[in-house]
C-alpha cells in the first residue's frame, strides 16, 4: 500500500484535492489512473497541461512516473453530455425496438465518450415473455440513440440493475463494520462513526439508506442500538445515520477481521480520501467479513438501484484475487477503506451500496447463513465517503469521544 499511498498523494496534488466527481472543475482534465504495481500514473488530458500540473510532474517522488495521454473530451464536457441523458436527475428512457433503461452512466476512462450500462425494461418483469431482439442486436441501437441525445460517442454494454444488499454484538462507542438487525428484519452493516456539528454534535453511525429508517438492533444479541430517521440520511447517496440510544457515542474505529472473529479488534480511522481508478481498496462489512485486493475499476458513475433510486455518485471496484470475493448479500452499508500510516490505521473511502457479477461462494459462510444461502459477488459499488460527509454536514470520527 505504500506505493499506492504515494501515487494517490501525487494525484491529490494534480487535482488540487478535489474528489473524483468534482474534477470537472479542472480545465482539460479527463481522468486519472494509478498503477501501484508499475508505480505509474496515467493522466488523460484534453489540450495543454496547466503550469500548476506541469510543476507537479517536475517534482515527482523517486521511482514514480507519469504518462500523459491526449483525451478527446474533458470531464466537464462529458458531464455536460451525461446531463442530456438525464431528466430531473433520473435517466431518460431509451426508445429502442426493445424498450430499455439506463442502469449506469459515466465518463469513459480514456475520455473518448460516455460508458453506459443498460437493461431492457422487460427484464424487470417477473415471468414476462422476453422480446426476440437479443442484446447483441440491441446494444448498437442503444449506443446510437444515446449518442444522438448526448452529442458524444456512447459505449454501451448490457448491465442488469445492480443488486441491493439486504460482528454482531457491538456496544458503545459504536464502530463501523458491525452487524445490525434492520427495521425490516435483515442484516446490514455499519460503516463509520460520524458526528454533526450543526446539530449539537449529534453522534451517528452510518449504514445504507435502503436498509431502512426505524429501530436498529445488534445482529447477534438483538439488543436495541438506536433509531434512524429519514432526515438523517440521503437516498441519492444511499446512506443513513443511526442515532445511538441514550445519547451514546459513535467511535472512530472499524472492525477489520472475519465476520465470525471476536469483536475485540478494530482499526482506527485516520481520515478520508478520494478514489482513483487503479486503487486497491478493502471492505469489512459484517455479513461476509473483511476482503481486500479489490481494485477500483470505475469512478464518477451514476447508477440505478433496484429500489428505483438513482444514485448520483458511485465508484465500482472488482476483486482481483481469484480465491476471494468482493462481498456478499447483506453487506450493505459496510465500510470501504485503504490502510494508512504504515498499515496501523485505515483511511475511509466509501459506503457499500450494491453488488454485481455473481460468483461461486465456494462454501463460504456468512453471519446470516443460518437462515439463507450466501450470495457472493465479484464486484461492488460504493458511494464515496467525501460526498456523503459533504451532503450531510457530518464529520468523520477519527478517535473515540
Amino acid at each position: 500500500m505504500k506505493k499506492q499511498e504515494a501515487l494517490d498523494k501525487v494525484v491529490d496534488r494534480i487535482v488540487g484535492g478535489r474528489e473524483e466527481h468534482a474534477r470537472d472543475r479542472i480545465p482539460g482534465f479527463s481522468e486519472v489512473e494509478v498503477d501501484p504495481g508499475a508505480n505509474r500514473i496515467t493522466l488523460h488530458w484534453k489540450g495543454e497541461l496547466p503550469d500548476a500540473v506541469r510543476g507537479v510532474l517536475q517534482d515527482l517522488p523517486g521511482g514514480v512516473s507519469v504518462q500523459v495521454v491526449p483525451a478527446k473530451y474533458s470531464k466537464a464536457e462529458l458531464h455536460a453530455a451525461r446531463e442530456k441523458l438525464l431528466s430531473n436527475g433520473k435517466p431518460v428512457p431509451l426508445a429502442a425496438k426493445r424498450a430499455s433503461h439506463i442502469s449506469s452512466i459515466g465518463p469513459s476512462l480514456d475520455g473518448s465518450g460516455l460508458d453506459l450500462g443498460y437493461e431492457a425494461d422487460d427484464e424487470r418483469v417477473p415471468g414476462a415473455l422476453l422480446a426476440p431482439l437479443s442484446t447483441e442486436e440491441l446494444t448498437p441501437q442503444v449506443e446510437a440513440i444515446a449518442s444522438a441525445v448526448a452529442g458524444v460517442e456512447v459505449h454501451a454494454r448490457h448491465q442488469k440493475t445492480v443488486v441491493d444488499l439486504s460482528r454482531g454484538a457491538d456496544s458503545e462507542p459504536w464502530y463501523g463494520g458491525a452487524g445490525v438487525l434492520t427495521p425490516g428484519g435483515t442484516i446490514c452493516s455499519t460503516g463509520f462513526g460520524v458526528y454533526k456539528p450543526a446539530d449539537m454534535y449529534k453522534s451517528l453511525v452510518t449504514t445504507a439508506w435502503h436498509c431502512g429508517a426505524g429501530s436498529y438492533n445488534t445482529w447477534y444479541s438483538q439488543q436495541y442500538m438506536g433509531y434512524a430517521n429519514e432526515g438523517d440520511g440521503n437516498a441519492a447517496d444511499d446512506t443513513i445515520g443511526i442515532v445511538p440510544r441514550d445519547s451514546q457515542k459513535s467511535g472512530g474505529y472499524v472492525y477489520t477481521l472475519a465476520w465470525n472473529e471476536p469483536s475485540d479488534y478494530a482499526m482506527q480511522v485516520s481520515g478520508s480520501g478520494g478514489n482513483n481508478v487503479g486503487d486497491y481498496v478493502c471492505q469489512s462489512a459484517a455479513n461476509s467479513g473483511a476482503h481486500c485486493n479489490i481494485r477500483v475499476a470505475q469512478v464518477d458513475r451514476q447508477i440505478l438501484g433496484p429500489n428505483g433510486v438513482w444514485r448520483k455518485f458511485a465508484d465500482e471496484a472488482v476483486q482481483t484475487d481469484p480465491n476471494n470475493i468482493a462481498a456478499a448479500n447483506g453487506d450493505s452499508g459496510g465500510p470501504v477503506f485503504v490502510t494508512s500510516d504504515n498499515g496501523t490505521k485505515i483511511q475511509a473511502r466509501g459506503t457499500i451500496t450494491s453488488l454485481e457479477s455473481e460468483q461461486d461462494c465456494a462454501g463460504r459462510q456468512t453471519a446470516d447463513g443460518g437462515w439463507r444461502t450466501p450470495w457472493c459477488f465479484h464486484g461492488m459499488w460504493y458511494v464515496p465517503i467525501s460526498q456523503t460527509l459533504a451532503d450531510m454536514g457530518w464529520v468523520l470520527r477519527t478517535s473515540n469521544p
